[in-house]
């Protein structure tokens, strides 16, 4: 096992080459986890107004509570008492933090985490203090680095550090003997929130337990349910076009062929909008009814994994979507286009479907133009397939974990770090942490919070009693609450209903880790697999290549991008999450 002080010396190293070379850079030297908050980067809504509700229990057979810390041998007292609510009286200890802001959380405070009126409430109940290590923004992967050779870390090392900064991500931290094991402090005594929750959900259990057995997500958001499990992205069409056309709503590729048709036929300028990224990356829609993830990799029926643009199929689905980019159902200039153009096209009639994230039509289309036109509705299709009666099973899921916090082997005292963060899953806690402080940044109506709207004229003092970000521990796992409240314009409670019906067996899961070996030839070769599909598949829709060259593409995937190699990596990683 390494020492900390021979990784801070590879640390320090790594960043004089940085520098010597010129280069800011991102820092990011190989994430050992696959999370869906990143898959999904470039379309997450806003945070959940605090719900405050846990995952709902799975049916399948909880685990052993062993997994979780054996508390047959924990006494009845805690090591730190709780009050009638809950609350740990820390002592007054004083917990340092590093911690990476958002841009937001800059916006808000510029200089402290602790100026924000929720961070002080915490403070005062649990009775700690809080010293905050903030890196400039812009800055964090180099701040990360000099703080890694430093003597001493501080006590934890909240979200986007470890996993983006350090080599060899959490796995390596935790071999390297940087990262504090609490897996047989986790007990029903010492942190009842946590242990309570993953021991009544066996995915929970997985999701939280890394390859080797460890608990390490004490303290990270929860992110979906069993009940919440959502899709978030999918097909809108314009009814009233839809009408003219004298269409139902399109099920299969053909019938979305015949409706393009139709909507061409009477004028429709672009029958079917799309940008870069809502064809290529984010979505499964259309390459989903071939059985194909879009860009990413996905399980087969046999449950081996596979990369959609490296299979047979994929060769149909370029061929339909150049078949429809040449009959001039597709806005031409998709490759360029951004979502907001998109969007810009819609308030001006001049698209008759697309491809969106509900949060975006919610605050785009729906407020400007169909909440003040209801003849110019949008609803939601289903995910097209290739004949009726197909099912899909291509649907990445919703649940994840976010917002990680770990504590260091340095930390002065462990317990306290232990019982704050398993307290961040009290109700009323992350009800504060996720809106700030009623009245300021938020205010209860029909019994949810409204998060007052942060513009940017927003004053100082609504700035700071809004949520901080990056604390709170649910986003979105209350079912009832996100159709109600949070996702209840226009057809978004019936897209998620519909969108929601297709599987996810065959997708790959938000928990997997990888090695460090893993994690350096997923940094080597990722960027080159990428960059191959990004230009072949424009080429292929756009038909500055004919089809006709998939193989030759295959082959560069394989030869140059060693599509193979990071399959198996995939499946490895797959394998022991399954194991575990």
């Amino acid at each position: 096992m390494k020492s900390k002080k021979v990784i801070s010396l590879l640390l320090m190293t790594a960043l004089t080459a940085s520098l010597l070379a010129g280069c800011g850079g991102s820092g990011d030297s190989g994430n050992a986890e696959s999370s869906a908050s990143e898959k999904e980067e470039s379309s997450q809504a806003p945070e959940e107004s605090g719900s405050g509700e846990a995952p709902e229990e799975s049916s399948e057979e909880a685990p052993e509570e062993s997994e979780a810390g054996d508390d047959s041998s924990v006494g009845g007292e805690a090591k730190y008492p709780r009050d009638e609510n809950g609350y740990p009286d820390l002592g007054g200890e004083t917990i340092s933090i590093w911690f990476a802001m958002t841009t937001e959380n800059a916006g808000a405070v510029s200089t402290d985490m602790g100026d924000y009126e929720a961070v002080k409430a915490l403070e005062e109940k649990f009775n700690v203090n809080f010293e905050f290590i903030h890196p400039p923004v812009g800055q964090e992967s180099e701040n990360f680095n000099i703080m890694m050779s430093d003597e001493k870390l501080p006590d934890m090392i909240f979200c986007r550090g470890i996993d983006r900064f350090y080599p060899g991500g959490v796995e390596m931290a935790y071999a390297d003997g940087v990262l504090y094991d609490y897996t047989d402090d986790i007990n029903a005594v010492d942190t009842p929130n946590f242990y309570n929750m993953i021991n009544g959900d066996p995915y929970l259990m997985k999701a939280v337990t890394d390859d080797e057995g460890r608990i390490i997500r004490l303290g990270a958001k929860i992110c979906g349910s069993e009940e919440a499990d959502l899709n978030f992205i999918g097909p809108l069409i314009r009814s009233d076009y839809l009408a003219a056309a004298n269409m139902e709503v399109p099920k299969t590729i053909d019938d979305w062929t015949a409706m393009l048709q139709a909507m061409k036929d009477n004028g429709v300028e672009y029958p079917l909008a799309l940008d870069k990224s809502q064809l290529i990356y984010t979505s499964n829609i259309f390459a989903g009814a071939y059985g194909v993830s879009g860009n990413s990799y996905f399980l087969k029926e046999d449950g081996s994994v596979a990369f959609g643009p490296y299979e047979d199929a994929y060769k149909d689905f370029l061929t339909q979507m150049h078949e429809w980019y040449e009959a001039g159902f597709i806005n031409p200039d998709f490759a360029s286009q951004d979502t907001d153009s998109i969007m810009s096209m819609a308030a001006g009639d001049r698209i008759g479907s697309t491809l969106i994230h509900l949060y975006t039509y919610g605050v785009t289309y729906f407020v400007t133009t169909e909440g003040d036109d209801p003849d110019k509705v949008m609803v939601a299709a289903p995910m097209p397939v290739l004949n009726e009666g197909d099912t899909r099973n291509l649907r990445s899921s919703s649940r994840s974990l976010g917002d990680y916090k770990y504590i260091t082997a340095d930390a002065e005292n462990k317990d306290a770090c232990i019982a704050l963060l398993d307290a961040l899953y009290l109700e009323d806690i992350d009800l504060m942490m996720a809106n700030g402080i009623e009245g300021v940044g938020y205010t209860m109506e029909d019994g949810a919070p409204v998060q007052a709207a942060l513009s940017a004229d927003a004053s100082k003092e609504v700035r700071l009693g809004s949520c901080p970000q990056q604390w709170h521990a649910y986003e979105d796992t209350d079912l009832n609450y996100i159709l109600t409240k949070k996702y209840n314009k226009g057809c978004q409670d019936e897209a998620l209903e519909l969108w929601k019906t297709e599987g996810t067996s065959g997708s790959i899961s938000n928990f997997i880790m990888y090695n460090t070996e893993e994690s350096e030839t997923r940094s080597t070769y990722n960027s080159d697999v990428s960059t191959a599909v990004e230009e072949w598949v424009m080429k292929f829709i756009t038909g500055q290549e004919p089809i006709d060259k998939f193989d030759e593409f295959r082959e560069i995937l394989k030869n140059e991008g060693h599509i193979e190699e990071l399959i198996a990596i995939e499946q490895s990683a797959m394998d022991r999450y399954d194991a575990r």
